[in-house]
Order: C-alpha cells, then sequence, then structure tokens
C-alpha cells in the first residue's frame, strides 16, 4: 500500500517497518501533504470498540485540494467520496459495514473530507464522550490543554484538545433532543 500510495501521487514518509507483535505500520502523504499511516494488523487488529463514549469516532481530512485527495484515496483504498454538505463529504467504502447501528451516518462511512484553504492539509481524529467539558477541565491536569473550550454544533458537545506532546485531537458528546 505504501508503493500504491507512491505510485498515485502521495509520498512514502516512513517505509513499512514491524511493530512485532502488534503489526506493520508504514507513514505516508497524500499529494496536498496530509499525512496518515497505514496499518497491517499482526495481533493487535485495530479498533474494537467505535462511536460510543471513549472511543475512536471519526477523521477528518482536511485539504485545499478535495478532487486531488478523491482520486487518490479513491484509488488507494476504494473509498468513494460522497457530499454531505457544502464544502464537506463523506468517504464511502462500498461493501463494508463497521461502526454501531445507531450512529449518526452510515455504517460503510470510513472517514470524512472538508476543504479549506487556510489551514495546512492534515488527517484530524475525533473520540465520543460521554462529557466534553469535564474532559475539556481534565485535559490540563493531565499534562495537556484546551485548544478549543467546549462549544455545541448541531447535536453534539465538542471540544478541541491536545495531548502531552502538543496532538491536538476533538472530543464530540452527543447530545439527544429532550
Amino acid at each position: 500500500s505504501a508503493a500504491a500510495a507512491a505510485a498515485a501521487g502521495g509520498r512514502i514518509v516512513a517505509a513499512p517497518f514491524d511493530v512485532a507483535p502488534a503489526g506493520r505500520l508504514a507513514v505516508i502523504a497524500d499529494p496536498a501533504g496530509a499525512t496518515l499511516c497505514l496499518w497491517e494488523a499482526g495481533v493487535r487488529p485495530g479498533a474494537a470498540r467505535v462511536n460510543e463514549p471513549s472511543a475512536w469516532a471519526m477523521s477528518l481530512l482536511t485539504t485545499p485540494d478535495p478532487d486531488a485527495a478523491t482520486r487518490f484515496y479513491g484509488d488507494l483504498f476504494g473509498w468513494n467520496a460522497e457530499e454531505f454538505g457544502e464544502g464537506i463529504w463523506l468517504w464511502r467504502r462500498p461493501g463494508y459495514v463497521g461502526g454501531e447501528p445507531e450512529q449518526p451516518v452510515p455504517r460503510d462511512v470510513v472517514a470524512a473530507m472538508t476543504a479549506a484553504d487556510d489551514r495546512p492539509p492534515a488527517w484530524g481524529v475525533d473520540f465520543w464522550i460521554a462529557d466534553a467539558d469535564a474532559a475539556a477541565a481534565a485535559a490540563p491536569e493531565l499534562g495537556g490543554g484546551v485548544v478549543v473550550a467546549p462549544f455545541t454544533e448541531a447535536n453534539f458537545r465538542r471540544a478541541i484538545l491536545a495531548a502531552p506532546d502538543g496532538a491536538a485531537f476533538s472530543v464530540s458528546q452527543l447530545q439527544l433532543a429532550a
């Protein structure tokens, strides 16, 4: 897959290497420069819990060139980009059934993409959490930080936090209408 990424216009950042016995890892960059890891499972297959509090929920690509990203990830992974709103696409993988039946997007969605000329290309990760405000309050106490304080958006209470090494990620608390 790393070689296929390079052939499709991407770049190999770190050639495939063993993370024994867990699996094999490579780091690639897409044509715009957004980096991501490729994982080949060994004894660690990947996410066992998704779309529930304290588990991975979604990855989001921010890119200045959605057309090039659509071609690259389509060629590399077989993903199809489907418009979800102005400047937002859902990456769908035909035949894939993941997540949970009650999640807010179709179960063949593997990621999302947004167009942004004013930010560097990057992949971000989001975790569902039981209480976004409590997570934001705890982050500094645990050596991390709050990049964007909790805010409400659609049916979610969200915050952008940073790990102690500065890596940013978002947390989302699903808020159902009463």
